[in-house]
Order: C-alpha cells, then sequence, then structure tokens
C-alpha cells in the first residue's frame, strides 16, 4: 500500500509566484505589528502554478517573526484536520488549507479566501453598540454558529480541567505580580463551582472574538484567524472568549471619563470597565451578555449557574495568552478586582 502524501507538505511554488505576477491582483487586508505579526493579503484574481487564472480568491499568511511562524504552521495543520471532520454546511465557513510554502526560512500559509465582512466592522459604526437590536443580532450570529460547531465537533465529555490550566499559566507568566494572588483567589471560587463536573470535549477556535466572524447577507459567512485552534478542547474557552471581548470594547469611541452613550452608567475609566458593567451590572447589555453565557452553558448541557465561574476563567486565560504585556496585565488586575461571586455594587446597573 502506498503511503499518503503529507498534506502540509511545502509547494514548490514560490510567494514571489503567486504575489508578484504581473496578472495577480489582490490586496493587503492586515499588516500586525504584534509579536506574533503577519502579513495578510488576499488575491482576488489567483493564478494556479501555471501561471493559469485560478477560480476562487486566496488567503496568503506570511509571518513576520518565528513566533509568528509557529501560529501560521499551526494554523495550517488546524485546517486540514477540520477538514477531515463532518462539519456538515459548516465546512464553508472554514478556511480551506490550499498549500504551505517559505520565505526567509518561515511557513507560509496559503488557504481559501472566504466572503464576507469582519463583524467588528458593524461593531464600531456609530452607535451600533447602543442599539439593543444590532447586539442581539451580533450575539445570534456569532453564538449560533459556534453552538452549531461544537455540535458537530461533539466528543465524549472528560472532568473539567481548563482552570487548572489557566492557572499554571497565569503562576508561569506574572510569579511575582501583586495582583497574582487575589487573581488566583478568582480561579479558584470558580474551580469549586466546577467541582471537576465532567464537560463535553469539541474542536475550539481558541481566539473567538468578533473580528475573527465574517458576516455576509445576514449570516455568518466564515471564521477566520485559527492559529490557537484545536481539534479537542474545551468549549466553554470560546464562549467566553466571545461574551468578554465583546464587552471589552464598549468604551472605545467615548473620551475618558465620559458616559458610553446607549449603556447610562457605563463611563470609561480605568481598564475593561465594560467588562464590569457586563458582568455585575442591571443594563440590557448587562443581561444580553448572560443570557449569551448561560444559554451556551445549557446548550452543551451544563449548568447555567457556571456562568459567572466562566467569565473568571476566560478574563484569567486572556491575562495569561495575551500576546501583549500590557493587555495581559490589564486582564490579571480586571481578575484580581472582580468578586468572587456576581453581586451587584452600587452604581453598576
Amino acid at each position: 500500500m502506498s503511503q499518503q502524501p503529507n498534506p502540509i507538505e511545502e509547494s514548490r511554488r514560490r510567494v514571489a509566484d503567486l504575489l508578484a505576477h504581473p496578472d495577480a491582483r489582490g490586496v493587503l487586508l492586515a499588516a500586525s505589528r504584534d509579536p506574533d505579526a503577519k502579513l495578510t493579503f488576499v488575491l482576488t484574481r489567483p493564478l494556479d502554478d501555471r501561471g493559469r487564472r485560478g477560480c476562487s480568491p486566496l488567503a496568503v499568511k506570511i509571518p513576520v517573526t518565528a513566533h509568528a511562524g509557529t501560529a501560521v504552521e499551526h494554523e495550517g495543520r488546524m485546517l486540514v484536520e477540520l477538514r477531515r471532520m463532518r462539519l456538515g454546511d459548516l465546512a464553508r465557513t472554514v478556511p480551506r488549507y490550499v498549500e504551505s510554502m517559505q520565505v526567509d526560512g518561515r511557513p507560509v500559509l496559503v488557504s481559501t479566501a472566504l466572503s464576507g465582512t469582519p463583524m467588528s466592522v458593524g461593531y464600531h459604526q456609530w452607535l451600533h453598540t447602543a442599539r439593543h437590536g444590532c447586539v442581539r443580532g451580533d450575539f445570534r450570529l456569532a453564538l449560533g454558529w459556534l453552538a452549531e460547531f461544537q455540535s458537530a465537533t461533539s466528543r465524549e465529555s472528560r472532568p473539567l480541567t481548563w482552570v487548572d490550566e489557566v492557572v499554571e499559566a497565569l503562576r508561569g507568566r506574572w510569579d511575582g505580580h501583586p495582583d497574582l494572588d487575589a487573581a488566583l483567589a478568582r480561579l479558584a471560587s470558580a474551580q469549586r463551582q466546577f467541582a471537576g463536573r465532567p464537560v463535553p470535549r469539541t474542536a475550539v477556535h481558541g481566539d473567538f472574538w468578533f473580528g475573527n466572524v465574517l458576516v455576509a447577507d445576514g449570516k455568518v459567512g466564515g471564521v477566520v484567524d485559527w492559529e490557537t485552534g484545536l481539534t479537542d478542547g474545551w468549549p466553554l474557552r470560546d464562549l467566553a472568549r466571545f461574551v468578554l471581548s465583546y464587552l471589552l470594547y464598549l468604551d472605545r469611541h467615548t473620551r475618558q471619563g465620559h458616559a458610553v452613550l446607549g449603556h447610562h452608567s457605563l463611563r470609561r475609566t480605568g481598564f475593561a470597565p465594560g467588562v464590569v458593567y457586563g458582568l455585575l451590572g442591571r443594563g440590557w447589555m448587562a443581561r444580553v451578555a448572560r443570557t449569551a453565557l448561560t444559554e451556551g452553558l445549557s446548550g452543551l448541557g451544563l449548568p447555567t449557574k457556571w456562568w459567572y465561574a466562566v467569565a473568571l476563567t476566560g478574563v484569567g486565560e486572556i491575562a495569561a495568552s495575551a500576546n501583549d504585556d500590557e493587555f495581559g496585565a490589564g486582564h490579571l488586575e480586571l481578575l484580581a478586582g472582580l468578586p468572587m461571586r456576581p453581586r451587584r455594587y452600587r452604581g453598576v446597573r
């Protein structure tokens, strides 16, 4: 029996064959300056290895650093593994692996480009997050897709070790930080709620925030950037990440010290006031956020009373894994300042 070829085997084509050909058409979509920085090109008129026009747009992801190269290589393998799963109609919303190349000794990923506009574009439009209907629509689309994805990739349940993993990562990154002990105390409180109860394992995106969700014609057209994805992980991670990231930027377009439009008791003060508002407040945004968490838990067959413990652990995971140290430290301090239980403070409505 002949051995099957490695699906990640490096292509003989060069990146220049794709990007520098005079007949190729495309656009530089993103140029990040993060520690895992990458250049992402979308070729709207790609050419095949014989110089003929291709039929589908392609995304070409080029890492700028060695760390970014590792992430890009992992994403390629993740996309291949996802194609081996029975995703049904969801398969059209996941990029398809095409080929791998190299630039300066670093791996380059070529995948299909998906149609749609990042949900972040609508999010940052004037008054979008001040409107109940717009916000509910975003949650319905993204978390509806997530529920289908988790159902399609569900495996047997195992005792939840998510908190232990976050605690270990926090200790390794923030040893000696003055807020570490208080943060760990919040995670211990979450752990007591979970009490090692079995939780279904599913495939996990790993960075499921609204900027990675593409919207087309009122539906999810794609979910991109699978660099931290897992084929076998804790589904609570993606649920927490979407809700927390949506709350995090509510005050982005508000001047320091001023009230955030559409959210009467939310003011731009300190780090991540939107997260505190969403988890501890009484306004409609808080109800949307908490409903999203409880419905996500219910869909997995888990107790809805876990919603706050899931949020605490999600904040801790961001503190442990954020590429930017300042961003990670902000989440560590945020976690340390949150109450053990979701009691409400005066002035937080």
